[in-house]
């Protein structure tokens, strides 16, 4: 599963700029979870503004009204940034006896709530998952029409004590590890580990291609050792084939990435700075609200996570990636 989920997490890049099927991987159908008015669920909204908890409380007045228990609100986008974040929240979530996952999806025109059931083997979503599905105009009717819904459905209540607020996790920084804003000097002897392509129902890129890229861009830009590994491939797998680092990555708006990240942002900031350094250097200037992706690298051994020394995320996958290299480059090599 957690392979999967990989590379779910490369084409979840925008959501909201679907208009035909925003979750293919989703069988809808019009069966409500058995346990929506018994059991504790968590919301993941995906709407057109980084403010989503202002929409979180609209539908959350109406899951007051209808019974379901939502106990927690997430941004759907920090949830697909990586598999770093898709890890960290599953954990934070199933620990907390949460069963049920709806997602709120604001579409071309109006509003979409998916109902279904947590995996238990990990990771939120596999293909060919059945969901309830319903649509209308606005989070206020869609709250309504799902209240009609579960009343003509004999779904027993047991959910009573709902809290008024919506919790919103908006500031989870999804490293557990340490955090290091620098690079690792035993980069330059120990052979990096680089996740490749995979290909999959959800993935709109040709992986053969993808891959080739990859590689090439490694071989012009990373001066150390390296190796293109499987996605699939565990932490004690690669340290067996002698890596002992492995390249990651997370994508979100500026804004989330950078708080997921554990870095600062300032008030009222609204342009976030990007820089390449080395023999092409490059400033970069982007909408804090804009898709963006950030390379990082972790040490198998330690999973300590090493950043970088500057703030390098890109616009494409291929431009980060460039980003990080050279910068590691410019610090590294000697």
């Amino acid at each position: 599963m957690r392979h999967y989920i990989f590379t779910v997490l490369l084409v979840f890049s925008s959501l909201m700029g679907f208009s035909q099927e925003p979750f293919p991987f989703l069988n809808k159908g019009s069966q409500l979870p058995t346990d929506l008015l018994s059991k504790r669920a968590v919301v993941f909204m995906n709407v057109n503004s980084l403010n989503w908890e202002e929409e979180a409380q609209k539908i959350h007045n109406s899951f007051i009204e209808i019974g379901v228990d939502a106990v927690a609100y997430y941004a759907l986008s920090d949830i697909m940034s990586g598999e770093d974040a898709t890890t960290a929240f599953y954990a934070d979530i199933t620990q907390r006896s949460i069963k049920n996952m709806l997602i709120v999806h604001q579409s071309d025109d109006g509003f979409e709530l998916y109902a279904t059931k947590i995996p238990e083997e990990g990771g939120f979503f596999q293909k060919g998952m059945q969901a309830f599905f319903m649509k209308a105009n606005s989070l206020k009717e869609l709250g309504a029409d799902l209240e009609i819904l579960v009343n003509k459905s004999g779904l027993e209540r047991e959910n009573f004590l709902i809290i008024d607020v919506p919790e919103t996790f908006k500031r989870t920084n999804v490293i557990k590890s340490r955090r290091v804003a620098s690079f690792n000097p035993d980069i330059r002897i120990d052979k990096l580990a680089v996740p490749k392509f995979e290909e999959n129902i959800m993935l709109d890129v040709n992986v053969e291609k993808a891959n080739e890229e990859l590689d090439s861009i490694m071989k012009q830009h990373y001066p150390f050792k390296y190796g293109l590994v499987d996605p699939a491939m565990s932490a004690d797998d690669m340290i067996s084939e002698g890596y002992l680092m492995v390249l990651k990555k997370l994508q979100n708006n500026g804004e989330s990435l950078r708080r997921m990240l554990g870095y600062n942002l300032a008030e009222g900031e609204t342009l976030l700075i990007s820089v390449r350094k080395g023999e092409n250097e490059k400033v970069m200037k982007y909408r804090i609200d804009e898709h963006v992706h950030k390379y990082y690298v972790q040490q198998l051994y330690t999973k300590d996570i090493y950043l970088g020394d500057s703030w390098d995320a890109g616009k494409t996958w291929q431009e980060a990636l460039i980003n990080h290299v050279e910068n590691l480059k410019a610090k590294l090599q000697k």
